[in-house]
Protein backbone atom coordinates (compact mmCIF):
# COMPACT_ATOMS: atom_id res chain seq x y z
CA UNK A 1 0.00 0.00 0.00
CA UNK A 2 1.73 3.31 -1.22
CA UNK A 3 0.29 6.85 0.14
CA UNK A 4 1.55 9.10 -2.58
CA UNK A 5 -1.03 11.68 -2.29
CA UNK A 6 -2.23 11.45 1.19
CA UNK A 7 -0.87 13.88 3.79
CA UNK A 8 -1.02 12.98 7.54
CA UNK A 9 -3.67 11.10 8.95
CA UNK A 10 -1.37 8.18 10.17
CA UNK A 11 -3.86 6.41 12.09
CA UNK A 12 -6.44 6.17 8.77
CA UNK A 13 -3.50 5.08 6.79
CA UNK A 14 -2.81 2.22 9.37
CA UNK A 15 -5.84 0.74 9.21
CA UNK A 16 -6.52 0.72 5.93
CA UNK A 17 -3.11 -0.69 5.27
CA UNK A 18 -4.30 -3.71 7.14
CA UNK A 19 -7.21 -4.29 5.22
CA UNK A 20 -4.71 -4.43 2.27
CA UNK A 21 -2.39 -6.40 3.94
CA UNK A 22 -5.36 -8.95 4.84
CA UNK A 23 -7.13 -8.93 1.95
CA UNK A 24 -10.13 -7.42 3.51
CA UNK A 25 -10.43 -4.57 1.16
CA UNK A 26 -14.36 -3.57 1.07
CA UNK A 27 -16.12 -3.47 -2.02
CA UNK A 28 -17.74 0.03 -0.60
CA UNK A 29 -16.15 2.80 1.73
CA UNK A 30 -17.23 5.98 2.39
CA UNK A 31 -14.78 8.84 3.23
CA UNK A 32 -15.94 12.05 5.60
CA UNK A 33 -13.84 15.39 4.78
CA UNK A 34 -15.37 17.83 6.64
CA UNK A 35 -12.96 20.04 4.45
CA UNK A 36 -9.14 19.84 3.14
CA UNK A 37 -8.64 16.91 5.24
CA UNK A 38 -7.82 14.26 2.59
CA UNK A 39 -10.28 12.49 1.70
CA UNK A 40 -10.43 12.69 -2.29
CA UNK A 41 -6.13 12.32 -1.98
CA UNK A 42 -7.13 9.06 0.54
CA UNK A 43 -9.47 7.64 -2.11
CA UNK A 44 -7.30 7.94 -5.36
CA UNK A 45 -4.66 6.05 -2.77
CA UNK A 46 -6.63 3.18 -2.48
CA UNK A 47 -7.88 3.69 -5.76
CA UNK A 48 -4.20 2.75 -7.13
CA UNK A 49 -3.13 0.14 -4.75
CA UNK A 50 -6.44 -1.29 -6.05
CA UNK A 51 -5.85 -0.94 -10.21
CA UNK A 52 -1.55 -1.12 -10.23
CA UNK A 53 1.24 -4.17 -9.25
CA UNK A 54 3.40 -0.89 -9.79
CA UNK A 55 1.98 2.25 -9.26
CA UNK A 56 3.37 5.07 -11.94
CA UNK A 57 5.99 7.48 -10.95
CA UNK A 58 3.37 10.60 -11.63
CA UNK A 59 -0.09 11.30 -11.29
CA UNK A 60 -1.02 12.15 -14.94
CA UNK A 61 0.20 8.57 -15.74
CA UNK A 62 -2.02 7.00 -13.06
CA UNK A 63 -5.07 8.76 -13.69
CA UNK A 64 -5.17 7.07 -17.12
CA UNK A 65 -6.20 3.20 -16.40
CA UNK A 66 -9.03 2.38 -18.18
CA UNK A 67 -10.78 1.13 -14.90
CA UNK A 68 -10.47 4.10 -12.73
CA UNK A 69 -14.09 5.86 -13.07
CA UNK A 70 -15.22 9.08 -11.61
CA UNK A 71 -18.20 10.24 -10.50
CA UNK A 72 -18.32 13.89 -9.71
CA UNK A 73 -20.72 17.01 -9.78
CA UNK A 74 -21.40 18.70 -12.86
CA UNK A 75 -23.24 21.85 -14.34
CA UNK A 76 -23.88 23.65 -17.84
CA UNK A 77 -20.80 25.99 -18.71
CA UNK A 78 -19.81 27.76 -22.12
CA UNK A 79 -18.28 24.66 -23.15
CA UNK A 80 -20.76 22.22 -22.33
CA UNK A 81 -24.64 24.07 -22.81
CA UNK A 82 -27.04 21.05 -22.43
CA UNK A 83 -27.32 17.98 -20.02
CA UNK A 84 -23.82 17.91 -19.28
CA UNK A 85 -22.45 14.80 -17.99
CA UNK A 86 -18.26 13.92 -16.21
CA UNK A 87 -17.05 12.84 -19.50
CA UNK A 88 -17.79 16.26 -20.93
CA UNK A 89 -15.40 17.46 -18.43
CA UNK A 90 -12.35 14.38 -17.99
CA UNK A 91 -10.01 16.61 -19.12
CA UNK A 92 -10.64 19.06 -17.02
CA UNK A 93 -10.87 16.56 -13.72
CA UNK A 94 -7.46 15.01 -14.20
CA UNK A 95 -5.76 18.85 -14.54
CA UNK A 96 -7.55 19.34 -10.90
CA UNK A 97 -6.66 16.30 -9.27
CA UNK A 98 -3.08 16.73 -10.73
CA UNK A 99 -2.89 20.79 -9.72
CA UNK A 100 -4.32 20.70 -5.87
CA UNK A 101 -6.05 17.23 -4.65
CA UNK A 102 -7.22 19.38 -1.73
CA UNK A 103 -9.58 21.36 -3.97
CA UNK A 104 -12.75 22.38 -3.22
CA UNK A 105 -16.04 22.18 -4.79
CA UNK A 106 -16.09 25.80 -5.46
CA UNK A 107 -12.66 25.49 -7.15
CA UNK A 108 -13.80 23.00 -9.16
CA UNK A 109 -17.06 24.20 -10.85
CA UNK A 110 -14.61 27.75 -11.15
CA UNK A 111 -12.02 25.84 -13.44
CA UNK A 112 -15.39 24.12 -15.81
CA UNK A 113 -16.77 27.78 -15.12
CA UNK A 114 -19.90 27.17 -13.64
CA UNK A 115 -18.85 28.85 -10.04
CA UNK A 116 -22.00 30.61 -10.15
CA UNK A 117 -24.02 27.47 -9.73
CA UNK A 118 -24.22 24.74 -7.50
CA UNK A 119 -23.21 21.46 -9.68
CA UNK A 120 -25.38 18.10 -9.10
CA UNK A 121 -24.90 14.43 -10.19
CA UNK A 122 -27.88 13.53 -11.78
CA UNK A 123 -29.64 9.71 -12.44
CA UNK A 124 -28.14 9.96 -16.03
CA UNK A 125 -24.85 10.22 -14.75
CA UNK A 126 -25.45 7.22 -12.36
CA UNK A 127 -26.92 5.25 -15.09
CA UNK A 128 -24.18 5.61 -17.48
CA UNK A 129 -22.02 4.55 -14.28
CA UNK A 130 -23.96 1.51 -14.33
CA UNK A 131 -23.03 0.64 -18.09
CA UNK A 132 -19.85 1.45 -17.85
CA UNK A 133 -19.23 -0.80 -14.90
CA UNK A 134 -21.24 -3.99 -16.03
CA UNK A 135 -18.37 -4.47 -18.63
CA UNK A 136 -15.49 -6.35 -18.56
CA UNK A 137 -12.54 -5.01 -16.81
CA UNK A 138 -10.32 -3.65 -19.79
CA UNK A 139 -6.85 -4.88 -17.74
CA UNK A 140 -9.17 -7.97 -16.54
CA UNK A 141 -8.38 -7.39 -13.33
CA UNK A 142 -10.36 -4.89 -10.52
CA UNK A 143 -12.59 -2.05 -11.63
CA UNK A 144 -12.49 1.06 -8.81
CA UNK A 145 -15.16 4.29 -9.01
CA UNK A 146 -14.11 7.25 -7.24
CA UNK A 147 -17.27 9.32 -6.58
CA UNK A 148 -16.83 12.86 -5.08
CA UNK A 149 -18.72 15.32 -3.68
CA UNK A 150 -21.91 13.67 -3.37
CA UNK A 151 -23.90 16.05 -1.46
CA UNK A 152 -24.82 16.97 -4.71
CA UNK A 153 -26.75 13.62 -5.36
CA UNK A 154 -30.38 13.57 -6.58
CA UNK A 155 -32.45 11.59 -4.70
CA UNK A 156 -33.42 9.45 -8.34
CA UNK A 157 -29.32 9.11 -8.46
CA UNK A 158 -29.21 7.90 -4.85
CA UNK A 159 -31.75 5.13 -5.57
CA UNK A 160 -29.38 4.38 -8.66
CA UNK A 161 -26.26 4.62 -6.85
CA UNK A 162 -27.83 2.00 -3.75
CA UNK A 163 -28.62 -0.90 -6.32
CA UNK A 164 -25.50 -0.52 -7.46
CA UNK A 165 -23.79 -1.16 -4.61
CA UNK A 166 -26.26 -3.74 -3.22
CA UNK A 167 -25.04 -5.26 -5.89
CA UNK A 168 -21.77 -5.05 -7.45
CA UNK A 169 -20.07 -5.97 -10.22
CA UNK A 170 -17.54 -8.56 -9.82
CA UNK A 171 -14.54 -7.27 -8.54
CA UNK A 172 -15.69 -3.53 -8.63
CA UNK A 173 -14.49 -1.52 -5.50
CA UNK A 174 -16.48 1.78 -5.05
CA UNK A 175 -14.77 4.86 -2.98
CA UNK A 176 -16.88 7.35 -2.01
CA UNK A 177 -15.55 10.83 -0.49
CA UNK A 178 -18.54 13.28 1.44
CA UNK A 179 -18.25 16.47 3.37
CA UNK A 180 -21.80 15.32 5.61
CA UNK A 181 -22.71 11.88 6.01
CA UNK A 182 -25.87 12.97 6.81
CA UNK A 183 -26.45 14.02 2.92
CA UNK A 184 -26.22 10.74 1.97
CA UNK A 185 -29.31 7.83 2.10
CA UNK A 186 -29.02 5.88 5.04
CA UNK A 187 -29.14 2.90 2.81
CA UNK A 188 -26.28 3.81 1.33
CA UNK A 189 -24.43 4.20 4.17
CA UNK A 190 -25.67 0.97 6.04
CA UNK A 191 -23.47 -0.61 2.95
CA UNK A 192 -20.12 1.05 3.11
CA UNK A 193 -17.33 1.09 5.85
CA UNK A 194 -17.22 4.55 7.16
CA UNK A 195 -13.70 6.28 7.65
CA UNK A 196 -14.40 9.85 8.97
CA UNK A 197 -10.87 11.69 8.75
CA UNK A 198 -9.92 14.11 11.09
CA UNK A 199 -8.72 16.83 10.94
CA UNK A 200 -5.24 17.51 9.87
CA UNK A 201 -2.54 18.36 12.49
CA UNK A 202 -1.13 21.51 12.26
CA UNK A 203 2.51 20.03 11.93
CA UNK A 204 1.08 18.74 8.28
CA UNK A 205 -0.07 21.54 7.19
CA UNK A 206 2.77 24.10 7.99
CA UNK A 207 5.07 21.47 6.54
CA UNK A 208 3.11 21.68 3.17
CA UNK A 209 3.10 25.39 3.22
CA UNK A 210 6.78 25.39 3.89
CA UNK A 211 6.99 23.68 0.78
CA UNK A 212 5.81 25.80 -1.14
CA UNK A 213 8.27 28.68 0.24
CA UNK A 214 6.35 30.21 2.35
CA UNK A 215 7.79 32.10 5.31
CA UNK A 216 7.77 29.61 8.24
CA UNK A 217 6.76 32.21 10.80
CA UNK A 218 3.44 32.93 8.48
CA UNK A 219 3.28 29.07 7.86
CA UNK A 220 2.58 28.67 11.65
CA UNK A 221 0.17 31.53 12.09
CA UNK A 222 -1.99 30.19 9.09
CA UNK A 223 -1.14 26.15 10.09
CA UNK A 224 -2.29 26.85 13.49
CA UNK A 225 -5.61 28.66 12.50
CA UNK A 226 -6.29 26.90 9.76
CA UNK A 227 -8.46 24.20 11.56
CA UNK A 228 -7.17 21.10 10.29
CA UNK A 229 -7.97 22.22 6.49
CA UNK A 230 -4.89 22.04 4.07
CA UNK A 231 -6.90 23.90 1.42
CA UNK A 232 -8.21 26.71 3.57
CA UNK A 233 -4.28 27.24 4.06
CA UNK A 234 -3.21 27.23 1.32
CA UNK A 235 -5.98 29.55 -0.63
CA UNK A 236 -5.04 32.01 2.30
CA UNK A 237 -1.32 32.00 0.87
CA UNK A 238 -2.66 31.53 -2.68
CA UNK A 239 -5.81 34.67 -2.17
CA UNK A 240 -4.43 36.96 0.02
CA UNK A 241 -6.37 39.59 -1.97
CA UNK A 242 -9.42 38.03 -1.82
CA UNK A 243 -9.24 37.70 1.83
CA UNK A 244 -8.56 41.49 1.94
CA UNK A 245 -11.65 41.93 -0.04
CA UNK A 246 -13.44 39.73 2.38
CA UNK A 247 -12.25 41.01 5.25
CA UNK A 248 -13.50 44.60 4.17
CA UNK A 249 -16.97 43.81 3.26
CA UNK A 250 -17.31 42.08 7.03
CA UNK A 251 -15.83 45.17 8.36
CA UNK A 252 -18.01 47.53 6.44
CA UNK A 253 -21.32 44.93 7.98
CA UNK A 254 -19.90 45.61 11.45
CA UNK A 255 -19.66 48.77 11.47
CA UNK A 256 -23.38 49.30 9.94
CA UNK A 257 -24.06 47.69 12.62
CA UNK A 258 -23.08 49.22 15.17
CA UNK A 259 -24.31 52.26 13.95
CA UNK A 260 -27.93 51.40 13.36
CA UNK A 261 -27.75 49.55 17.17
CA UNK A 262 -28.09 53.29 18.10
CA UNK A 263 -29.71 55.27 15.43
CA UNK A 264 -32.70 53.00 13.40
CA UNK A 265 -32.37 56.22 10.53
CA UNK A 266 -28.81 54.24 9.52
CA UNK A 267 -30.86 50.94 8.79
CA UNK A 268 -31.23 52.19 5.26
CA UNK A 269 -27.41 51.68 5.27
CA UNK A 270 -27.73 48.27 5.97
CA UNK A 271 -29.98 47.34 3.33
CA UNK A 272 -27.35 48.82 0.63
CA UNK A 273 -24.82 46.37 2.25
CA UNK A 274 -27.24 43.25 2.05
CA UNK A 275 -27.93 44.35 -1.68
CA UNK A 276 -24.34 44.38 -1.93
CA UNK A 277 -23.48 40.66 -0.64
CA UNK A 278 -26.73 39.54 -1.93
CA UNK A 279 -25.30 40.46 -5.41
CA UNK A 280 -21.48 38.78 -5.07
CA UNK A 281 -22.30 35.07 -6.39
CA UNK A 282 -22.87 32.08 -4.24
CA UNK A 283 -19.33 30.53 -4.13
CA UNK A 284 -17.89 34.46 -2.64
CA UNK A 285 -21.16 34.77 -0.53
CA UNK A 286 -19.93 31.25 1.01
CA UNK A 287 -16.47 32.15 1.79
CA UNK A 288 -17.60 35.49 3.35
CA UNK A 289 -19.89 33.75 5.89
CA UNK A 290 -16.65 31.02 6.48
CA UNK A 291 -14.24 34.01 6.76
CA UNK A 292 -16.70 36.00 9.53
CA UNK A 293 -17.22 32.30 11.19
CA UNK A 294 -13.23 32.02 11.89
CA UNK A 295 -13.33 35.86 12.92
CA UNK A 296 -16.06 35.44 15.49
CA UNK A 297 -14.17 32.40 17.00
CA UNK A 298 -10.62 34.25 16.65
CA UNK A 299 -12.66 37.59 18.49
CA UNK A 300 -14.15 35.00 20.93
CA UNK A 301 -10.81 34.01 21.99
CA UNK A 302 -9.22 37.64 22.51
CA UNK A 303 -12.29 38.85 24.43
CA UNK A 304 -11.27 35.48 26.83
CA UNK A 305 -8.02 36.99 27.61
CA UNK A 306 -6.55 34.19 25.65
CA UNK A 307 -4.75 36.87 22.88
CA UNK A 308 -1.68 34.23 22.96
CA UNK A 309 -3.26 32.02 20.74
CA UNK A 310 -5.36 34.49 18.38
CA UNK A 311 -4.20 34.19 15.16
CA UNK A 312 -5.90 36.89 13.40
CA UNK A 313 -4.46 38.99 11.13
CA UNK A 314 -5.83 42.10 9.34
CA UNK A 315 -5.30 43.26 5.71
CA UNK A 316 -7.37 46.63 6.46
CA UNK A 317 -5.79 47.68 9.90
CA UNK A 318 -8.83 46.08 11.81
CA UNK A 319 -8.27 46.30 15.07
CA UNK A 320 -9.46 42.97 17.16
CA UNK A 321 -8.97 43.94 20.20
CA UNK A 322 -11.31 46.73 20.16
CA UNK A 323 -14.13 44.68 18.84
CA UNK A 324 -13.51 41.76 20.76
CA UNK A 325 -15.56 42.82 24.11
CA UNK A 326 -18.64 42.63 22.04
CA UNK A 327 -18.49 38.65 21.52
CA UNK A 328 -19.19 37.52 24.89
CA UNK A 329 -20.72 34.43 26.56
CA UNK A 330 -24.60 35.99 25.77
CA UNK A 331 -24.14 36.03 22.07
CA UNK A 332 -21.19 34.35 21.05
CA UNK A 333 -23.53 30.72 19.90
CA UNK A 334 -25.89 32.55 18.27
CA UNK A 335 -23.13 34.70 16.07
CA UNK A 336 -21.93 31.46 15.08
CA UNK A 337 -24.85 29.67 14.38
CA UNK A 338 -25.79 32.58 12.52
CA UNK A 339 -23.09 32.28 9.93
CA UNK A 340 -23.36 28.77 9.89
CA UNK A 341 -27.14 29.03 9.22
CA UNK A 342 -26.22 31.15 6.54
CA UNK A 343 -23.70 28.79 4.54
CA UNK A 344 -26.23 26.61 5.21
CA UNK A 345 -28.36 28.82 2.87
CA UNK A 346 -26.55 29.58 0.53
CA UNK A 347 -25.91 26.31 -0.49
CA UNK A 348 -29.41 25.84 -0.78
CA UNK A 349 -30.15 28.36 -3.48
CA UNK A 350 -31.25 30.92 -0.77
CA UNK A 351 -32.29 34.23 -2.26
CA UNK A 352 -29.21 36.63 -1.82
CA UNK A 353 -30.79 39.78 -0.69
CA UNK A 354 -33.30 38.32 1.35
CA UNK A 355 -30.84 36.29 3.19
CA UNK A 356 -28.36 39.06 3.71
CA UNK A 357 -31.15 41.40 4.77
CA UNK A 358 -32.34 38.85 7.85
CA UNK A 359 -28.16 38.38 8.61
CA UNK A 360 -27.40 41.85 8.81
CA UNK A 361 -30.60 42.48 10.92
CA UNK A 362 -29.44 39.84 13.34
CA UNK A 363 -26.18 40.77 13.48
CA UNK A 364 -26.76 44.25 14.50
CA UNK A 365 -29.15 42.64 17.34
CA UNK A 366 -26.43 40.05 18.48
CA UNK A 367 -24.10 42.85 18.88
CA UNK A 368 -26.24 45.11 20.59
CA UNK A 369 -26.74 42.40 23.47
CA UNK A 370 -25.06 43.01 26.81
CA UNK A 371 -22.99 40.48 28.76
CA UNK A 372 -24.03 40.61 32.66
Amino acid sequence: MVFSQTIGQNNTKAAVERSFKHSQVPHSQCVVDQGGRGGLALALDCAFSLLYAEIPDSMEKALQHPDLHFVYPVATSASVKNKPLCADYLPDWRSFLKEDIYGSLTDWLFRIGSDNKQGNIGVEETEQLFKSLSLKAYLGKNKVCVLWGLERLNIQAANKLLKLIEEPPKNTYFLLIVEDADALLATIKSRCQMLSLPPLRPADIKAELVAMNVDENQANEISQNAGGNLHWAKQQVLQGDETKDLEALLIECLRCAFRAGGNKSISVDLMQWANKAGQIGRPLQKAFLRYGLGFIRQALLMSYQTKPIVTYRSFNGFSLEKFAPFVHSKNAQSLIQLFEEGIYSVERNANGKILFTDFCLQLTRLLSTKED
